[in-house]
């Protein structure tokens, strides 16, 4: 019950958020999309290339209320293999609210 609450909280924040928003702020929207980012080995050479979803941020290849529960709480994004990648969802270099709020829009669009 108390995990209920948490995430109505959580949607509820993000899509009062998400009203003061202008409209153009969500013209960079990728959540949802493939990326990738580079694999090394010890000798810093290229090995490969690790390919992920904009906005699943804990890797299991769903998008959903679990991924922005992780994003709104304090968890640490470091833990999450690829975090941070994964957690900026307008691709502008940093983890702030309108990464929250695209997260909850793709998700309550998909519903």
């Amino acid at each position: 019950m108390k995990a209920k609450r948490l995430v109505s909280a959580v949607l509820a924040t993000a899509m009062a958020f998400s009203c003061a928003v202008s409209a153009s702020a969500f013209s960079n929207n990728y959540v949802g999309e493939t990326d990738s980012y580079p694999l090394f080995d010890k000798n810093g050479n290229t090995v490969g290339h690790r390919v992920y979803k904009i906005g699943d941020i804990n890797n299991d290849w769903k998008i959903n209320v679990t991924d922005l529960v992780i994003l709104t709480s304090n968890k640490n994004l470091a833990d999450y293999e690829g975090g941070f990648l994964r957690a900026d969802c307008n691709r502008d270099g940093k983890i702030d609210g309108l990464d929250r709020v695209r997260l909850a829009a793709f998700i309550k669009g998909k519903k």
